[in-house]
C-alpha cells in the first residue's frame, strides 16, 4: 500500500464526562422502501484494550437478505446475533467499526443493540436514529442499559447537557476526519459530521483550518468555499445529505487537498453551524491493529463507521462473508484478456482476471445446443492455477447474446436460459463472481429475450437461477452510467431485485469518465450506495485520453478515490495493451513494453 496514515478526530461539543464501558453500540435506519430497508450499525470500543471477536445482539421482527461488514452467526425467532467479517474483527481503543444490511419488510423502527466481545462487558445502544429518505421524517431514539454498564444515563447526559446550547439546534456534535489516502503532493480526507443533540439539524455548515502548506482540491458531496487557510462544507435543507438527523445522525463527504509536507496531525477545531467544536486530535495508523484516540474523553460514540473508511483497500489480504455462506475475495485490481487470450505478463501487473468475450453468450453458444468453452477454459484455469479471483462476464445481456433466442417461444427461451446458467455452473463451480446481468436499466441493452420468457420479473429470475446453479459465488448486478447521467434510473431499475436479497454486489461500469467532474462521480456513487446498500464492484475502468499526462492526471484523481472507498471491493480495469483495448487511447503498455505514464504511477501506487 502507498498509504498507511489514518487520523481520526472526534471533536465535541457536549460537557465533558468519562466513559466506563468497554463496548456500546447503536444502529440507525439508512433508507426504507416500504418492502426493505437498510440499516447501519455500529460497533463503539469505549475501553482502553482492542476489542476482538466481538458480537452484536438485537431483536427485530424481520429477515436479513444482504450484509456486509458481519455475519449472521444466528437468527431465531426475530433474534439475531451478528459477527464480524474479516476485515471488522478489531476495534482498537476509542475506534469504531460498521456493517449493514437489508432487511425486508420495511417501515421498521431502529432498536437497541448488545454488544459484547473480547471479554468485555456487554453494553447495549444509547442511540438509534433513523434518517429514511424523507427529508421531513424524524428519528426515533432509543435507550437501554446493560445490567453491567451505565450507558444509558452517560449517553443521556452528554445529549442533554448540550441540547439547549444553540439556537442553531447544533448541541452536540462530533466529527470524524480520516486522512484516507496521502500520495506525496496530496491526500484525501474523508469526514463525517455526527449530531448528537436531541433535535434534528435542517441545513448545515462545517468549517474548519488546513494545516501549514496545505491547499483545498475540491471535494464531493457538499458545497466547498475557502478564504485563505479555512474549509467551509455545507449544504442546505431540503438537499440529500443535508439533514442531520437527531441522536446521532450523520452526513459524509470528503475532500482533497495539496501540500508540500505531510498532512497535519491535527485540524483546526471544527465549527458546526456556528458553534465550536473545541479538542485537538492524535493520528493512528489506517491498519486496523493500531489504535486511534478521540480527542475528547466526553463521549466515546462520537467514532463513527468513516473510521473504517479505508477497510476496502487496507484488508485486501482477506475476504469477508455476505453471511449466506458465500464470501467476497480479498480486494483485488484486475484486467480483462487480451484479444481473446491471457498475455503471459498478466500475472505481473494483475491479481484478478474477466474474460473480455470469451463469457458472453453468444460467443459460448453461437449455434443452438453447441458450446464452444475454449476461451472461457483458458481464461478460468489461468485464474485457478495462479491462485486470482475469476468473474464471469456475463449470463443475461442483450447485447452479445445468441441470435437463435430471439426465434424461440417464451416456454423455449425459460429453457434455455436456465440451460445456460446451469452448464456453466456445473462447468465452473468456483467461478467467485458473476455478472448475473448487464446493462438492464431502461434505454441500455436489457434482455428482450428474458423479459419475454420471464415477463416484468425476469431480472429477479434470472438472479434466482444464478444463485440456484451457481450458490456460491458473488452474483452481480452490472450496468453503465451509474455513476453518471442515469443514476436515478439505475436505481429504481435496482432495487425490487436488491429487495430479494438475491445480489451481493453492484458492478458500476467507468467507462467514459474521463471528462466528468470528480464531485458528480462522487456524489451519484454515493447516491447509489445508500439507495441500494450493496458492496461495489468498479467493473470496467479505463481512462481514454491519448495525452500520457492527462491519461495520468485522471486516474490518478479517479483511481484513489474507487480504492480508498470502504463500500468498493475491487476494481477491474478494461484492458491494458494499446492497440487492443476497444477504444484506442485506454491502454497503458505500449506495444514494445514500455509504459504510458499511467501505469506507471498505478503500478507504484499498488506496489506492483
Amino acid at each position: 500500500m502507498t498509504f498507511s496514515r489514518k487520523l481520526v478526530l472526534a471533536a465535541l461539543c457536549a460537557a465533558s464526562g468519562s466513559w466506563a464501558l468497554a463496548a456500546s453500540g447503536s444502529m440507525r435506519i439508512v433508507n426504507d422502501w416500504g418492502s426493505g430497508f437498510q440499516a447501519e450499525v455500529t460497533v463503539n470500543n469505549d475501553g482502553t484494550a482492542t476489542l476482538s471477536g466481538w458480537t452484536v445482539e438485537f431483536d427485530m421482527p424481520i429477515s436479513i437478505g444482504n450484509i456486509w461488514g458481519g455475519v449472521v452467526q444466528s437468527a431465531s425467532g426475530g433474534h439475531f446475533v451478528i459477527g464480524p467479517a474479516g476485515y471488522t474483527n478489531n476495534v482498537p481503543p476509542g475506534g469504531s467499526v460498521s456493517f449493514g444490511f437489508i432487511g425486508s419488510p420495511g417501515g421498521v423502527s431502529a432498536v437497541p443493540v448488545t454488544v459484547n466481545g473480547g471479554g468485555t462487558s456487554s453494553s447495549s445502544s444509547s442511540v438509534s436514529s433513523s434518517s429514511a429518505s424523507s427529508s421531513s421524517s424524524s428519528s426515533s431514539s432509543v435507550s437501554s442499559s446493560s445490567s453491567s454498564s451505565s450507558s444509558s444515563s452517560v449517553s443521556s447526559s452528554s445529549v442533554s447537557s448540550s441540547s439547549s446550547s444553540s439556537s442553531t439546534g447544533s448541541g452536540a456534535c462530533a466529527v470524524d476526519y480520516v486522512i484516507a489516502n496521502d500520495w506525496g503532493s496530496g491526500f484525501q480526507v474523508n469526514v463525517t459530521v455526527r449530531n448528537l443533540s436531541s433535535q434534528p439539524i435542517d441545513g448545515w455548515t462545517l468549517t474548519w483550518n488546513l494545516g501549514a502548506g496545505e491547499s483545498f482540491a475540491g471535494g464531493w458531496n457538499a458545497s466547498f468555499s475557502t478564504s485563505g487557510s479555512q474549509v467551509t462544507a455545507s449544504n442546505p435543507a431540503g438537499h440529500w445529505n443535508g439533514r442531520l438527523a437527531a441522536n446521532g445522525g450523520t452526513a459524509s463527504f470528503g475532500f482533497q487537498a495539496n501540500n508540500s509536507q505531510p498532512p497535519a496531525n491535527v485540524a483546526t477545531p471544527f465549527t458546526l453551524n456556528g458553534v465550536a467544536c473545541g479538542g485537538a486530535a492524535s493520528s493512528s495508523s489506517s491498519s486496523s491493529s493500531s489504535s486511534s484516540s478521540s480527542v475528547s474523553s466526553s463521549s466515546s460514540s462520537s467514532s463513527s463507521s468513516s473510521s473504517s473508511s479505508s477497510s476496502s483497500s487496507s484488508s485486501s489480504s482477506s475476504s469477508s462473508s455476505t453471511g449466506s455462506g458465500r464470501s467476497f475475495p480479498a480486494f483485488f485490481v484486475g484486467n480483462i484478456t487480451t484479444n481473446g487470450q491471457v498475455r503471459s505478463d498478466f500475472i505481473q501487473y494483475w491479481d484478478q482476471l474477466t474474460p473480455e468475450n470469451e463469457g458472453k453468450w453468444g460467443s459460448v453458444e453461437a449455434t443452438r445446443d453447441q458450446y464452444n468453452w475454449s476461451g472461457l477454459d483458458a481464461a478460468y484455469n489461468y485464474a485457478k492455477q495462479h491462485g486470482i479471483p475469476f468473474k464471469q462476464h456475463t449470463f443475461v445481456w442483450g447485447s452479445q447474446a445468441p441470435s437463435w433466442i430471439n426465434n424461440l417461444s417464451a416456454a423455449e427461451q425459460r429453457a434455455e436460459i436456465e440451460e445456460w446458467i446451469r452448464d456453466y455452473c456445473a462447468r465452473y463451480p468456483d467461478t467467485e463472481m458473476i455478472d448475473v446481468v448487464n446493462e438492464a436499466t431502461p434505454g441500455h441493452a436489457p434482455a428482450q429475450f428474458a423479459q419475454n420468457a420471464f415477463g416484468s420479473d425476469w431480472i429477479i429470475e434470472s438472479f434466482r437461477l444464478a444463485r440456484q446453479y451457481c450458490p456460491n459465488s458473488i452474483l452481480i448486478l452490472n450496468d453503465y452510467n451509474v455513476l453518471v447521467w442515469n443514476t436515478q434510473q439505475f436505481i429504481d431499475m435496482a432495487r425490487p431485485v436488491v429487495a430479494t436479497g438475491l445480489v451481493d454486489a453492484i458492478g458500476m461500469q467507468a467507462h467514459g469518465l474521463e471528462d466528468r467532474p470528480l464531485s458528480e462521480i462522487q456524489a451519484n456513487m454515493e447516491a447509489v450506495i445508500s439507495a441500494l446498500g450493496l458492496p461495489v464492484y468498479i467493473s470496467e475502468y479505463d481512462v481514454n485520453k491519448a495525452d500520457d499526462q492527462e491519461q495520468l492526471r485522471i486516474m490518478q484523481e479517479q483511481f484513489t478515490y474507487f480504492y480508498t472507498h470502504p463500500a468498493v471491493r475491487g476494481i477491474t480495469l478494461w484492458g491494458y495493451v494499446v492497440g487492443a483495448t476497444w477504444r484506442d487511447n485506454t491502454g497503458l503498455i505500449r506495444q514494445d513494453g514500455s509504459f504510458r505514464p499511467a501505469m506507471t504511477w498505478l503500478m507504484n501506487y499498488l506496489g506492483r
